[in-house]
């Protein structure tokens, strides 16, 4: 009976960790690259870096996203393509609620509501322009 369970748990080790290799394997691409500030000064020249600072501090907390991988993502980047790179489908469960944190950050401290402006292929530029949009953002605690 004893090696039932150990068969099992054997098994369960085993697959977490081939899901977990495969995750940081799709995510490789992303999380090795250069910092990709310069993106981010040509889209928005006059834009202060600590606006950009501050929302990608903002998207890598709610997509749970290592604090050192913020300078990584580039206006260019899906937060879509990003959640489907980070899940594979059929073997994951679940997920870490990134677009309700996200949705969440986003009303908070810019006063805007991502279900009105989501489309799939929308970027992190688009979203930060509209960030910009708001004339006064809101105080909201980093964590």
């Amino acid at each position: 009976m004893i090696w039932k369970w150990i068969f099992i748990l054997g098994g369960a080790s085993v697959l977490f960790f081939a899901i977990t290799a495969a995750e940081r394997a799709r995510l490789r691409k992303l999380l090795d690259r250069p910092c990709a500030g310069i993106h981010w000064h040509r889209r928005f020249p006059t834009v202060k870096h600590d606006d950009i600072h501050e929302f990608l501090a903002l998207f890598t907390e709610a997509f749970a996203f290592d604090s050192v991988h913020r300078s990584k993502f580039s206006p260019e980047d899906q937060p879509m393509a990003l959640y489907e790179a980070r899940y594979i489908p059929h073997l994951t469960m679940d997920d870490h609620f990134e677009f309700e944190s996200l949705d969440e950050v986003l009303d908070s401290r810019y006063g805007i509501d991502l279900s009105s402006v989501w489309h799939k292929d929308i970027t992190l530029g688009e979203l930060f322009a509209l960030t910009q949009l708001t004339s006064t953002p809101r105080a909201t605690k980093l964590s």
